[in-house]
């Protein structure tokens, strides 16, 4: 890597949550931003990508480590970003040129100077006769172009991009991808480094030379991979290929990884004591949309590439794995490799109506852990119900680096599909569904 223009030296995040217990959603992060390259911080959601961009901008500290601007201490906002957002945050009240120039007012530039900063950035991105418009006036593909340029006209040296490109149709999306590179690549601008956040590994091969995989609980880089395919890069090429199903498989890897977690040494002790199951970490998905998932890889024969039931199913890759995941926890699937595959029990499961659905559920999600876990705090109370706060305050004990309101959130709407739990949303209580159960 060339000069290093940004650093993270062992970065850890906690936030403090409303029950008073820490959500650790970064540990030991250690990433750098040389010049002259495209970083990519690729990885499913939550597992802290916006946080490391956030971060290293200057706009929220970290809880531990050390975060370095042209290897001195970073103190504040990072003088050396901009940021291009997901949402576009224009002023609706501002014509273009204004929500461009906006961000020079506190350089204190002439008029001059503010004019030709601003006819450049919009030269470069193709905005020239949209000057005088309103954001009503502009569609999307346009309105995130006002973002690009609002960044560029900074002149900073790094360029963060936020998922900029996910609210967008595919073809826009793809159009602006390609100018983007190709902004860079004529350095006509101050621009010299970008870093992109995204979940979409097309668009990571497609612009990245650097490709950081993050992994979860809590956020953590897993993997680095090199990109040298040259540009400008084309989708339909073999290496092209090659590297989308690199990441693909990593991607897959960190969120279900095939083998286990190392075994700790085997003493006479450790026999003789045995070990209680894991707490199981639920997937904040919809079990209707996890039943959807079975019945497609049910139509391929009950086996299906993770990567292609995603694209014939139109679902955002990391939203199938959690999906695959949701289901590998209840035994209705299993994951070697990219591979997902019906059990017997999801054979079962598939060919069954609602009612046989609806107790098979019943049925594996009983034997969750985290489920019964939940069950006897449900019947030590007198009345069988819990406050909702009082569970995520548990959960955030048995899990201490999850999120324990999303969570209990998966909790509740699993447990009242499987007809387990019930919830009274005017008192926020659970309760156990008694007398109710499938049987």
């Amino acid at each position: 890597m060339k000069k290093s223009l940004i650093e993270l030296k062992n970065v850890s995040k906690s936030f403090r949550l409303e029950s008073g217990t820490d959500l650790r959603v970064l540990h030991s992060v250690s990433l750098g931003v040389g010049e002259d390259e495209i970083v990519a911080i690729l990885g499913p959601s939550g597992s802290g990508k916006s946080t490391c961009l956030r971060i290293m901008s200057g706009l929220i500290p970290a809880s531990d480590g050390e975060v370095l601007c042209r290897q001195q201490p970073l103190d504040g906002v990072n003088p050396d970003v901009a940021m291009v957002f997901q949402s576009f945050a224009l002023f609706p009240w501002e014509t273009v040129y204004t929500n461009i120039a906006l961000p020079l007012a506190s350089l204190s530039l002439s008029l001059s100077d503010t004019k030709a900063r601003v006819k450049k950035v919009i030269d470069l991105v193709g905005l020239e006769g949209y000057e005088e418009a309103y954001p009503r006036e502009l569609s999307g593909g346009m309105k995130q172009r006002v973002g690009v340029a609002r960044a560029l006209v900074m002149e900073r040296p790094v360029l963060f991009l936020d998922e900029p490109f996910s609210s967008l149709d595919i073809l826009t999306a793809d159009t602006l991808r390609a100018e983007m590179v190709k902004i860079f690549l004529d350095k006509k601008t101050a621009t010299r480094s970008m870093v992109l956040v995204t979940h979409n590994i097309e668009e990571t091969v497609s612009m990245a030379r650097r490709i950081l995989i993050m992994g979860t609980n809590p956020g953590h880089i897993r993997r680095e991979i090199i990109n040298d395919l040259p540009y400008p890069r084309d989708e339909s090429t073999t290496g092209f290929r090659r590297m989308v199903q690199q990441v693909y498989a990593s991607i897959t890897e960190a969120l279900m990884p095939d083998a286990p977690a190392p075994a700790e040494a085997s003493t006479a002790l450790a026999r003789a004591t045995p070990k209680e199951p894991p707490i199981e970490t639920l997937p904040n998905v919809q079990m209707v949309e996890m039943i959807g998932l079975l019945e497609a890889v049910g139509d391929r024969g009950g086996r299906a590439d993770i990567f292609e039931l995603a694209h014939e199913t139109g679902k955002e890759f990391g939203r199938t794995l959690y999906l695959v995941k949701a289901a590998e926890l209840l035994d209705l699937v299993e994951t070697p490799k990219q591979t997902v595959i019906l059990t017997d029990l999801g054979g079962h499961f598939v060919a069954g109506d609602i009612n046989i659905r609806k107790r098979m559920l019943h049925e594996l999600f009983g034997l969750l852990r985290i489920v019964q876990m939940a069950s006897n705090l449900l019947r030590k109370s007198e009345n069988l119900r819990i406050p909702i706060e009082e569970l995520a305050e548990r959960v955030g004990e048995w899990l201490p680096t999850e999120n324990p309101h999303q969570i209990v959130e998966a909790l509740v709407s699993w447990g009242r599909f499987a007809e387990y739990f019930g919830y009274n949303d005017d008192a926020k209580e659970l309760y156990l569904d008694v007398g109710q159960e499938t049987t």
